[in-house]
């Protein structure tokens, strides 16, 4: 249990009972949980709009996603989100491989990554307010799509080598074994599950983005770093929520 005490502790603001103990075969172990905590926010997610429903919040669809994204920053914590700027920062940068990974060491965020945070909040928002439209589908995408992101991240730290033999992307790869990334797919297969199948796609076509994220992850800097899981992440939430919109509009048309 000590691998999944390191996930809740390291990646959620969720209480988690005592300090779990920090070397490379927790952490390494740990990835294959983290699906799981995304699972746990998706519930807590889903359960905010089912108490929203209930009390006829509906009619206010910006509000609710302004709340739903607020709940699920408060829960799931910004680890990822500031990854994910600080790794814009990095390889939007311009810069050689050496260059890019020590900008996105940097505590600040520049340029690059100011201008990610800008667009990445409101295409959420707007994202989120588009699907709760449909109510009962909006729910099980607010299961999924959590789960679906940190599942994105463990893969990157499963399948990818780290860019340099130090910090905590290299602390996260050693120790791996494949098992690991099987168990982590595990969970987001059971979210599948319980997700209408006119999703599938949107899924399919998200992880072709997770992909592409990655393999210029790889290009630009030579591997991964802590920073670029939380770019992962957040390609697969934003790019599974815009094909979702896309999905849904065509299965209402047909």
């Amino acid at each position: 249990m000590e691998p999944l005490r390191f996930a809740f502790h390291y990646f959620t603001n969720l209480p988690s009972p005592g300090e779990p103990d920090w070397n490379e075969k927790t952490a390494a172990a740990s990835l294959a949980w983290l699906p799981l905590t995304g699972l746990i926010l998706g519930m807590c997610l889903a359960a905010l709009g089912l108490a929203f429903i209930s009390v006829g919040f509906p009619q206010y669809p910006l509000l609710r996603a302004m709340l739903i994204a607020a709940l699920e920053l408060w829960i799931g914590g910004a680890r990822f989100v500031a990854g994910f700027s600080r790794s814009c920062d990095g390889l939007f940068s311009g810069l050689g491989k050496a260059r890019s990974l020590d900008i996105i060491k940097e505590s600040h965020t520049g340029t690059p990554g100011a201008l990610a945070l800008a667009a990445y909040l409101p295409a959420k928002l707007l994202l989120l307010t588009e699907l709760s439209y449909s109510t009962g589908d909006f729910i099980f995408l607010l299961l999924f799509y959590p789960c679906w992101a940190r599942w994105a991240a463990s893969f990157a730290a499963c399948q990818y080598p780290a860019a340099q033999e130090e910090g905590m992307a290299y602390f996260f790869k050693t120790g791996q074994k494949p098992v690991y990334i099987i168990l982590s797919s595990a969970f987001v297969l059971l979210a599948l599950i319980v997700m209408p199948r006119f999703f599938y796609p949107a899924a399919l076509v998200s992880f072709v983005a997770v992909l592409f994220g990655c393999s210029q992850v790889q290009m630009r800097l030579g591997g991964q770093t802590e920073e670029t899981f939380g770019f992962a992440a957040i390609v697969a939430e934003l790019s599974f929520l815009l094909f979702a919109v896309i999905s849904a509009a065509a299965f209402t048309f047909i």
